[in-house]
């Protein structure tokens, strides 16, 4: 059976739309399909015929996310900013469904796909030479800061400014924990 292209994406997206709204209220791993089916309005049939299994649905989702990150930073590098502006265009391209994945209820294996994927801007921005000796330690360092860093400031409800978790890690990959830290006389 054919289906019109709009209904399929409405359908589709009321799949998503209620993981989403699910998946504020408790871990993945606890969200059933009929729990899930219920809530979108339709039946579990309904469902397989769009996806395989909540795994599935969330593989969809995380895909459809790193995407869309991609193309704001994409579209911020064509609007000529400099790359000093890495770190304020990775911060807009963090979104409310982005820190849920990363956060409690969402999936542990997501942090490590927004880095990998964001992994060669880092490596642009910093332009070291491909031959650096452990350069691939270097990156990691910085991109788990960054990303670190994020989670942290969504995880303590965004406590302070934006611009001053931008500027923080800005400072610390350029002049390190010292510039924060005023270490006692005889200090290493």
């Amino acid at each position: 059976m054919n289906k019109q292209p709009e209904i399929t994406e409405k359908t589709r997206q009321r799949f998503v739309d209620a993981f989403w709204s699910l998946v504020r209220e408790k871990p993945i791993a606890k969200i059933a399909v009929s729990e899930l089916t219920r809530r979108a309005g339709y039946n579990r049939s309904t469902f397989y015929e769009y996806f395989l299994d909540i795994d599935d649905l969330l593989a969809y989702i995380e895909s459809s996310l790193l995407e869309q990150v991609k193309q704001e930073i994409l579209q911020a590098s064509l609007e000529n900013r400099s790359p000093g502006d890495l770190f304020q265009i990775v911060f807009a391209a963090m979104n409310e469904k982005i820190y849920l994945l990363m956060g409690p209820n969402g999936d542990s294996g997501f942090f490590a796909k927004v880095k990998a994927e964001l992994l060669p801007y880092v490596e642009e921005y910093f332009s070291a030479p491909k031959d650096l000796p452990n350069l691939d330690y270097l990156i990691c360092f910085v991109n788990s800061a960054i990303f670190g860093l994020l989670q942290h400031w969504n995880e303590q409800g965004k406590n302070f400014p934006a611009e001053e978790v931008s500027g923080m890690m800005q400072n610390l990959v350029f002049n390190g924990l010292r510039s924060y830290i005023t270490l006692p006389a005889g200090g290493a």
